[in-house]
């Protein structure tokens, strides 16, 4: 390895770590259950999504489950709505795996399962995971995008989009937001 390279690996280094200290602060206070793997993920992507729409006019939220009325179906890992109508602007299906092809191929049946049961005719729930919130089918109806993510490099397995973290950064995250919530330096999910 030149000069040049290790000088461009650890800046790259340098600059992923000082955006994982950023969103650990962000983070470490939202009493979000961290020993479930893909939370830390969803709360990444949340915190993005929240980067792109402004707060004054969109609301992000993460964990919407979904039903016919008598089961939960699936759900939907982060969602955007706009906030004068709570119409959906954008569901982001995120996987943290090993494997990409496997969780994209998980994703792509995960997204296909949820159209087909939103445009048939049966009545479809949608309640919060973290609160008591519920919606109803008219504020998914046509919404524009539902789109597949995972860590840096995914797209080049067919993801839409990825995050900026590589997996190993993502677990480094949720090691660090598990240690302080066990701390009490952190707010827990059992508070």
């Amino acid at each position: 390895m030149n000069f040049v390279t290790a000088l461009i690996s650890l800046f790259v280094s340098f600059q992923a770590f000082a955006g994982i200290g950023e969103d650990f602060r962000d983070l470490k206070d939202s009493g979000i259950n961290y020993e479930i793997v893909g939370s830390v993920c969803e709360e990444v992507l949340r915190l993005r999504y929240q980067e792109e729409f402004p707060a004054n006019k969109y609301s992000v939220v993460t964990g919407i489950e979904y039903g016919d009325g008598s089961r939960t179906v699936g759900e939907l890992d982060v969602i955007v709505f706009e906030s004068n109508t709570q119409k959906v602007v954008r569901v982001g299906e995120i996987k943290c795996w090993k494997d990409n092809r496997s969780a994209l191929n998980k994703a792509q049946s995960q997204r296909k399962r949820f159209l087909t049961h939103l445009a048939s005719g049966k009545q479809v729930f949608f309640k919060s995971l973290h609160s008591n919130y519920k919606w109803n089918k008219s504020h998914f109806a046509n919404f524009k995008e539902m789109v597949t993510v995972a860590p840096r490099g995914s797209k080049a397995d067919g993801f839409d989009a990825e995050l900026s973290y590589e997996l190993s950064e993502l677990m480094k995250l949720r090691q660090m937001l598990m240690e302080c919530q066990n701390n009490g330096q952190c707010k827990s999910s059992q508070h």
